[in-house]
């Protein structure tokens, strides 16, 4: 039912069950009881004519997610809410008034008492402008995966064509998210050091080539002694995940190994291990291999790693609020709050050791700025020479065709794209950039599953694809 009450239907009501009641006590046992409704439940709500209905509510936040067309200015708008029969709805406490316009611009407390007045139930409304079929695919992914905050960008050609926050920056202060939250990206972070790296290339200092360890290796004066086999791994092997040190154990995630290190101390650590593989001769991911890349970029430029990467790399292209992270402390004051699921510590990762490998924090917008600047098309100038963007996008090694540089090919829900996903501990994201049909794209998430839900990174993927053809 749409709920149309006002301040005087209560009253009348309140009166007949006076009189209700009076007639009882004057009757005999036999006579039959008024039973009222103990259901207290919002069932829906509309901000605007039309199929623009609330999603269920948020697993994690409680929260109903509505989108409205651009054209509604949510600071006015008359809601209708369908709610148990004789149930009574409030906005901030206060009983809704019929025809009266309310402010849904902010996050709205709604409160729905059952007819008995035995029982309540309390939902937060997040309402928002925008496209409502991408929103809604966004929603059904935060409800699925009990995701508080989101926040999502696509582009087509050079052109950001929708960019929007969902959800909770920070659940204890109702902070909402929008595109310019800072929000950790996990592995995305190897794009950062391979376009550091990159940069280093173009500008003749190094060659993708180059030894890092030994005799002539980049990285001998800092880890001398080096000799055999890990003497002979390259750049091009950590960028490839190719060097020949196996996945697991992996150091750079490790927190038996890492924890109270640097990530000189880990380097150390590594090489004092063997190899499992010849280098370049087999494909295994290695968190560790950018860890060390990141210290070639502060050799080579005798630069911190940070300053190298926002000075000569994201600065040239507008980008100035791309950071190192740091812990929940260091939280920079429009970055979210990381949420931990299943156990799963959001803060459990020491940034200033993993920051080549997972440290960035970035947003939504400045990720599609990034790879307008990368796109080798026309437009907005290319920050890297094209002979340089094709060996970055197009090297993969002969023993995995899907990696080149640093980043992900050959997806098909991506045709002609480069991408890559990272995650953390209470962080999920992923980009995309030139797809054959021009599109781009990130999706940023504060929270992840990793027990309960091991399809949740496939379904960023799809829902990443999803996007993109909405807009396309």
């Amino acid at each position: 039912m749409t709920y149309t009450k006002s301040i005087s239907s209560i009253i009348v009501r309140t009166m007949i069950l006076i009189s209700a009641i009076l007639t009882i006590a004057s009757c005999g046992k036999d006579d039959p009881e008024i039973i009222l409704s103990d259901e207290a439940i919002l069932n829906d709500l509309r901000l605007s004519s039309g199929p623009y209905h609330s999603s269920a509510p948020n697993n994690v936040s409680g929260c109903l997610f509505i989108t409205v067309p651009n054209h509604i200015d949510l600071k006015a708008v008359t809601p209708e809410f369908d709610i148990s029969e004789g149930a009574t709805v409030l906005i901030e406490k206060e009983e809704v008034i019929e025809g009266k316009q309310y402010d849904f611009s902010n996050v709205v407390n709604i409160t729905v008492i059952s007819e008995s007045n035995y029982r309540k139930s309390s939902y937060k409304v997040i309402a928002k402008n925008g496209d409502p079929y991408s929103d809604r695919l966004v929603y059904d992914f935060m409800n699925t995966y009990s995701i508080p905050g989101v926040a999502v960008a696509v582009m087509k050609g050079e052109n950001i064509v929708y960019s929007s926050g969902y959800g909770f920056a920070i659940k204890e202060t109702d902070k909402k998210v929008t595109p310019d939250h800072l929000f950790r990206v996990g592995s995305v972070s190897k794009q950062f050091t391979t376009l550091c790296i990159m940069k280093l290339v173009e500008d003749g200092l190094i060659s993708i080539d180059d030894h890092v360890f030994g005799k002539d290796g980049i990285l001998d004066a800092q880890f001398p002694g080096i000799s055999g086999k890990k003497a002979a791994i390259t750049i091009r092997n950590f960028l490839q995940h190719n060097s020949g040190f196996p996945t697991s154990p992996d150091p750079m995630f490790t927190s038996s190994i890492r924890d109270g290190k640097s990530i000189d101390d880990l380097i150390r650590y590594v090489l004092k291990q063997d190899l499992a593989y010849e280098p370049g001769s087999t494909y295994s991911y290695y968190n560790m291999g950018f860890g060390i890349l990141g210290r070639v970029v502060e050799v080579v430029s005798g630069k911190p790693f940070e300053e190298f990467l926002k000075k000569e790399v994201l600065e040239p292209m507008g980008v100035t609020d791309t950071h190192i992270g740091k812990d929940r402390l260091g939280k920079r004051d429009n970055e979210v709050v990381y949420y931990m699921q299943e156990g799963v510590n959001g803060y459990g990762n020491p940034m200033d050791v993993i920051y080549a490998a997972g440290g960035i924090i970035t947003s939504a917008n400045q990720l599609m700025e990034i790879l307008k600047h990368i796109d080798g098309n026309e437009g907005v100038q290319d920050t890297f020479k094209k002979e340089t963007l094709d060996l970055m996008y197009n090297s993969p090694s002969s023993n995995y065709a899907r990696y080149s540089l640093g980043w992900r090919i050959g997806h098909t829900l991506f045709p002609g794209g480069h991408y890559h996903s990272g995650n953390l501990g209470g962080t999920a994201a992923f980009w995309v950039g030139g797809t054959d049909k021009g599109m781009s794209g990130c999706i940023l998430c504060n929270s992840r599953s990793y027990i309960s839900n091991p399809d949740f990174d496939s379904a960023m993927y799809v829902l990443m694809h999803d996007l993109l053809d909405n807009f396309d």
